[in-house]
């Protein structure tokens, strides 16, 4: 077979994709459907698939490509007709197929002017005679814009076939996901409260973009049994919508990653929300038109960032930008992992990037810096408090000597930012960028007391913070 390894761009200064466009304007059907296969067994060796063209595998018949990735083998056949590939295209892939000696073998058809009804419905129904995988021209220049996306999306292909009995094609709608409820997500323990005491869906501040979110608690993957640094893993998932994002969060509850602590902050121009509890994020994007009336102008779009714990130590960030729009498309979404050090056990990961289309290519990559940056000022900062965080008390009520103790706890503040402004680089070099223009900060409480007795002042002692690849998890300490 080929070893050769192709180029994403030739010499020429040509990418895949534009030759791709090139083969367009090519008047000869045949000379289209020739440079095709030769433009297919590149992108496959740049996906790092072993590639062989006109194979003998399924002699006396013609196979365009064979190509192989790990114990799995495909014939590819490639189509640049007049019209859309029909029955006979796909019947005779089939005879390649049964002619094949291995049984793990998956058919691939790449048409460019697409598939007739028919075909994708005989696909369907007649599934066990073997997989076929079907890529039209819209996913053809996605893959060949990005070549290492092609293992994944055959992937995701093969298990939708088998395992819901539909046909994954760009070109055919995706069938309706139902509108998930927010009561299937866990909601917050926590509450915020405003100085009155008067409970808030989210802590409303002034602030701008910058992909950042308060914190309560932030683990230091770096901390752990051994030498050794910890270590982060990212991926751009596909949601399509805010719907999608909502499906997001499903996901990593089913696998036991939503915590009762998790924190977000939806960004706009000029407005920033901080809120508590993977129930009430989701109450706040679906009220995003109740936020954007409060503003006098704002932005086409809102970024979000959302933080939770995983178990067995470490957390990870999701981020994504939104459309102000009815049908709410995601422009991006990116999860960023940082965890301990590479688990045994990937399937939880790797299933989660399946099912949601995420790069094939993601790497654990070891942390260069410290996972957790910390520092002190040098004197206890004044705080103007504005707000509290209120939790229950664990405390069994029979045990405590005088028979009653506190039922809600302030373990955290909403102050004023004291370093809002362009002076406050001068006052705090170590004081983040990304909050300079928030108005307001949630302060994790060292020190906890009872809701009935505030104190009469506090100040910020200290603060924590760590970066993923597009996010800032901050967590600043106050006491009393």
């Amino acid at each position: 077979m080929g070893t050769g390894a192709d180029r994403s761009v030739r010499p020429g200064g040509l990418s895949l994709l534009a030759d791709f466009k090139r083969l367009g304007t090519l008047p000869s059907a045949h000379k289209r459907g020739y440079q095709l296969e030769a433009l297919l067994e590149r992108l496959f060796r740049q996906a790092h698939f072993r590639v062989e063209r006109n194979p003998s595998v399924a002699k006396p018949r013609q196979t365009d490509l064979v190509a192989r990735y790990g114990d799995t083998w495909y014939v590819i056949e490639a189509k640049w007709l007049n019209g859309p590939a029909d029955i006979d295209v796909f019947d005779g892939i089939r005879s390649r197929m049964d002619r094949a000696a291995s049984s793990a073998v998956i058919g691939v058809i790449v048409s460019v002017n697409g598939f007739t009804n028919d075909a994708v419905e005989d696909l369907r129904v007649r599934r066990d005679r073997g997989p076929i995988l079907l890529l039209g021209e819209e996913e053809l220049a996605q893959v060949l814009s990005t070549p290492r996306s092609l293992v994944n999306l055959l992937q995701v292909k093969r298990e939708e076939l088998i395992t819901h009995g539909r046909v994954h094609l760009a070109a055919v709608p995706k069938p309706r996901r139902r509108r998930r409820p927010v009561t299937g997500l866990p909601g917050a323990e926590a509450r915020l409260l405003d100085a009155d005491l008067q409970l808030l869906p989210y802590v409303m501040s002034g602030g701008g973009f910058g992909e950042f979110v308060f914190v309560p608690e932030l683990p230091d993957v770096d901390w752990a049994f051994g030498s050794g640094s910890g270590v982060c893993l990212d991926a751009a998932v596909s949601p399509f919508n805010e719907d999608g994002i909502v499906d997001l969060l499903y996901g990593l509850d089913s696998m036991g990653w939503t915590s009762a602590e998790p924190c977000w902050n939806v960004q706009q121009s000029g407005a920033n929300w901080h809120g508590l509890g993977a129930r009430e994020f989701v109450e706040a994007l679906r009220a995003w038109k109740k936020r954007e009336e409060s503003l006098d102008d704002a932005h086409h779009t809102e970024q979000v960032t959302y933080f939770d714990t995983c178990p067995g130590g470490g957390f990870y960030t999701l981020t994504a930008s939104i459309a102000v729009h009815h049908s709410r498309p995601v422009y991006y979404c990116r999860l960023s992992f940082q965890l301990p050090g590479v688990p045994v056990d990937l399937q939880p990961i790797r299933h989660l990037f399946e099912q949601f289309d995420a790069a094939a290519f993601s790497y654990f990559r070891p942390l260069s810096t410290p996972a957790v940056i910390r520092h002190h000022p040098d004197k206890p900062v004044p705080l103007e408090v504005v707000g509290y965080v209120a939790s229950h008390s664990d405390l069994d009520l029979e045990e405590v000597p005088s028979g009653h103790a506190p039922t809600e706890w302030v373990t955290g503040l909403v102050v004023r930012n004291p370093y809002l402004g362009e002076d406050s680089r001068s006052t705090s070099q170590e004081w983040p960028g990304r909050v300079e223009e928030s108005e307001l900060l949630v302060c994790a409480l060292r020190s906890h007391h009872p809701l009935d007795n505030p104190k009469a002042a506090y100040h910020l002692y200290s603060w924590e913070y760590a970066r993923t690849s597009e996010a800032l998890a901050l967590r600043p300490v106050a006491d009393w």
